[in-house]
């Protein structure tokens, strides 16, 4: 499917660009910038090739994906050194790249005839995996386990993608409403902190971490 393919290259681009990002504000050098770029973009898609035993890679099987993840990578680390990136550009590129890994794996996993559960969780898993690599790589915290609505806005795209192909909408526009979905409800949680709600009155019994609670 083209726009499949277009999406998840995107994707890519955007992906890269969020981990080129994250290495500048972290001061890495090139190579550091380009390795982050790569796992950024590249790392949900490999996770859902190894799970779902699809060889080669995708990124082996068409290595354009693998060139427009450097060269995006490239591209940011350039313009880092004469533009001050903001982190919110970070949290913008993130949610598009999110919605495009999410819906791309969850398209894949149906193409695949896999039961809706199993087509959920390798959606989930090609949108958020890339990020958290880039985060732990990068010693940061992953935005998957922040506060504000992460995960939950590629549960929802991966959910309207399965179940309205099960209800026999056409796959190229039911591709393209989630993308726009988890994109709208990734930049709304961004622009107005959007979170779900926590566990209150929790008691902690780690002193050295939560001092004020005890």
């Amino acid at each position: 499917m083209h726009l499949l393919y277009w999406i998840e290259l995107f994707g890519v681009v955007v992906f890269a660009m969020a981990g080129a990002i994250e290495a500048a504000r972290n001061r890495f050098d090139l190579f550091g910038v380009l390795v982050l770029a790569f796992v950024s973009a590249l790392g949900g898609g490999t996770l859902r090739d190894l799970l779902l035993d699809i060889s080669p890679l995708a990124w082996i099987r068409d290595l354009t994906l693998a060139y427009v993840a450097l060269i995006s990578g490239f591209a940011m680390f350039l313009l880092a050194k004469f533009v001050r990136i903001p982190f919110r550009m970070l949290l913008y590129a993130d949610a598009i790249g999110l919605a495009a890994f999410t819906v791309s794996g969850t398209q894949v996993s149906i193409n695949m005839g896999l039961p809706g559960l199993v087509v959920v969780m390798m959606g989930m898993a090609s949108g958020i995996f890339g990020g958290i690599i880039r985060d732990i790589m990068a010693n940061e915290i992953p935005l998957i386990f922040r506060r504000d609505v992460y995960a939950t806005a590629s549960l929802v795209g991966a959910v309207w993608v399965y179940w309205s192909q099960v209800h026999q909408l056409s796959p190229a526009v039911s591709i393209m409403v989630g993308f726009l979905l988890i994109m709208l409800i990734r930049f709304a949680a961004i622009r107005w902190h959007l979170s779900l709600p926590s566990f209150l009155n929790t008691a902690s019994y780690r002193k050295e971490n939560h001092p004020e609670e005890l």
